[in-house]
């Protein structure tokens, strides 16, 4: 069936016509160029890329080699790293173990220092290193008193506490046998 529109035509539809560009010579040149130029940036950029990437494999290499050569070094400071720390700690010890070497000599002559006349000493006991219990034998408190004070005068000794005081004989003397303790302040 065969449609004929009778209409007049301004009171038509109207249709719209859609036109292709026309493409003119110079602007076929222009897109050739136009892809030329992309085309051969992006091969130079591809082409730099491939150069660095090289250059950049060729370091590696290099570096890998420069690491192989030094790895025996390398494992020889590590030996004499961990022989040194093994040293420093045996002199840590030492220097401990130095470091108290008087102290307890220092604790007696103190004792010594402070020890009224007519007082003898039996015992000196260290008892778990911050305390000391002294035993001797004496004529009088007053003298137990006396190095009560003495040794409570010295830096060295904390409180002085006297534990036992009793009396006793020695080749029939009459004596008063003491324990006192005392906490050690250490230096």
């Amino acid at each position: 069936m065969i449609k004929i529109n009778l209409l007049p035509l301004e009171d038509r539809k109207k249709t719209r016509k859609i036109k292709l560009p026309t493409i003119s010579g110079s602007a076929v040149l222009w897109s050739i160029m136009i892809a030329i130029v992309y085309f051969g940036v992006i091969f130079a950029i591809a082409t730099l890329q491939a150069r660095r990437v090289g250059e950049l494999e060729q370091k590696i290499e290099k570096a890998k080699q420069e690491s192989a050569a030094l790895a025996p070094q390398l494992a020889k400071i590590r030996k004499l790293t961990k022989e040194r720390e093994e040293v420093n700690k045996r002199l840590g010890i030492i220097a401990n173990l130095d470091k108290d070497r008087y102290f307890r000599v220092q604790v007696l002559n103190d004792i010594s220092e402070k020890l009224p006349a007519n007082c003898w000493l039996t015992i000196v006991r260290e008892q778990g290193g911050s305390m000391v219990t002294i035993e001797g034998v004496t004529f009088s408190n007053y003298i137990i008193a006396d190095l009560m004070n003495n040794l409570e005068k010295s830096d060295r000794f904390g409180e002085v506490m006297l534990s036992v005081a009793q009396e006793g004989t020695i080749h029939d003397h009459r004596v008063i046998q003491f324990a006192l303790e005392s906490a050690i302040v250490p230096w």
